[in-house]
């Protein structure tokens, strides 16, 4: 069994799974909010009961600006324009998970973190390389893979099942070559101005997928980038998708932060369970509140 582990959840990846979910209806115009932040408390409950023996708990959030768009101002571009072609309400649904991200904070014994410039999975990379603790990473994001060791381990709440990465370094040779779509971070073949020329507007990008990524490792990839003029390119994603490569500030930000946290006081939960009226959680509010005191 885990001893003394640290649960960490991606808050962002949960967040958005949770107002997907149908019975929440968040393209309707009154969604039902209250089960969504049922959902989201039961989500992080029943994951402190499942992997037992949890000693802390940390909720990494993602800030609104991020270091990686400084770095490269490409990154996640078209997020923006495919919320905008949703039938939902942004501003009134941020709004009101900022203040239920604000009473987690004030009235529960997990570390709810949030820094400048930062990315939840910055927060999460750095705590648990620093860590001397098992660590329990939930997300269903596939960038934690990288993680992969004795220590940290990767639990896909979707199907609910810990992922496996038998070759992180490889695993992440092939994510700096193919790039990460879901980011807007580009393939190796591809510059950073594509679309913005008037050689490439319109075009559709050079492609490099998953099997030729494992061609050009097989066949030795530095190699490669070195007959093709594109480490630049490389070193480019690299930067945006190795944990290693989270500048030291950011590194600074997050561990200060987080050895510094102060828990609110014990009685704050009942409050929080009456504040949004969670049935079960009051009625059987003794055996939670021994499972969460330890926490404190």
């Amino acid at each position: 069994m885990i001893r003394n582990c640290v649960l960490l959840i991606d808050f962002n990846n949960l967040m958005f799974r949770m107002l997907f979910v149908k019975d929440v209806g968040i393209k309707f115009e009154y969604p039902n909010f209250a089960l969504w932040r049922y959902k989201i408390y039961d989500s992080i409950y029943q994951s402190i009961k499942y992997v037992g023996n949890v000693s802390e708990v940390i909720l990494a959030i993602d800030d609104k600006s991020s270091w990686r768009r400084s770095y490269f101002s490409r990154y996640k571009e078209s997020r923006k324009k495919k919320r905008e072609k949703t039938d939902v309400n942004w501003p009134k649904t941020f709004n009101i998970v900022n203040q239920f991200i604000g009473d987690l904070k004030h009235h529960m014994p997990f570390k709810v973190l949030k820094f400048q410039s930062t990315e939840a999975d910055d927060i999460i990379a750095i705590i648990a390389l620093n860590s001397q603790k098992e660590c329990i990473i939930t997300s269903n994001d596939e960038d934690y893979l990288q993680l992969c060791s004795d220590r940290i381990k990767i639990f896909n709440p979707s199907e609910a099942k810990y992922m496996t990465c038998a070759d992180t370094n490889k695993f992440l040779i092939e994510k700096c070559l193919t790039g990460q779509p879901k980011d807007d971070i580009f393939n190796v073949r591809t510059p950073n101005d594509w679309g913005q020329t008037p050689e490439t507007k319109g075009k559709k990008k050079p492609g490099l997928g998953k099997k030729t990524a494992e061609k050009i490792i097989a066949g030795g990839y530095e190699k490669w980038l070195d007959e093709n003029y594109l480490k630049p390119l490389f070193h480019r994603n690299k930067v945006l998708i190795d944990f290693d490569m989270i500048p030291q500030t950011i590194e600074k930000r997050i561990l200060t932060g987080y050895r510094q946290y102060n828990f609110p006081p014990p009685r704050n939960m009942f409050e929080f369970f009456k504040k949004y009226q969670m049935k079960g959680y009051v009625e059987d509010f003794h055996s939670v509140e021994q499972t969460l005191m330890r926490l404190y």
